[in-house]
């Protein structure tokens, strides 16, 4: 009885193995999915504001916006990550005036 309850845990733990080998792939390309948005102060003494780069995003992406991150850097620093859940289920990672 033993020797059939090892198997059957062998045989499970190499069918969940597989299954996560096997789903690897399409993690790894939906964490490809990054877009861009363009932007520019329009006073060189005023950044862009959190609630322009939101509008922004809104406007070109339906969804919803789970998190904004400022990333600026000495030649974008206006720089924005904005991570969402688009209609269709899908995890987006926006790029806001960040080239």
């Amino acid at each position: 009885m033993g020797c059939k309850k090892s198997i059957l845990i062998a045989v499970g733990g190499l069918m969940v193995a597989s299954a996560v080998v096997l789903s690897l792939p399409s993690i790894a390309n939906a964490a490809d999915s990054q877009y861009k948005i363009a932007m520019k102060r329009s006073n060189p003494s005023d950044p862009i504001s959190r609630d322009g780069i939101l509008s922004a995003v809104n406007d070109k992406y339906k969804g919803r916006i789970l998190s904004v991150q400022e990333k600026p850097s000495p030649s974008t620093p206006d720089c924005h990550i904005v991570r969402m859940l688009s209609l269709t289920g899908e995890y987006m990672t926006i790029r806001v005036a960040c080239d």
